[in-house]
């Protein structure tokens, strides 16, 4: 096996890893970060995720730990569009959690 496809089997692994250990599909991630910038409280969120898709297994600790923007999706999750908009949408996240840090 050469390198390069030790290095590419390496970040398919650690990316099946890290997708099944997140147990949230990249959709709520979105969904998640595009309503702490329109201002929802993490409570909020959990509770419409779990009412819109009971069978979820996002938690309020994770709705949290998500709405920081820690949490990374990966290119093959969503299509080349959806994920440009991922990518937006954190830095967007980012900004706005800058100006309420500085507020509170």
């Amino acid at each position: 096996m050469d390198k390069q496809e030790f290095i590419r089997q390496k970040k398919e692994r650690r990316e099946k890893k890290r997708t099944t250990k997140r147990d949230i599909t990249a959709e709520e991630i979105l969904f998640i970060f595009e309503k702490v910038i329109e201002g929802w409280k993490t409570i909020k969120i959990y509770n419409t995720i779990k009412q819109n898709n009971p069978a979820s297994m996002v938690n309020k600790k994770k709705v949290e730990v998500i709405s920081t923007g820690n949490s990374k999706i990966f290119e093959s999750e969503l299509s080349s569009e959806r994920y440009e908009y991922y990518k937006q949408l954190r830095e967007n996240l980012y900004e706005y959690r800058k100006q309420t840090s500085v507020i509170d």
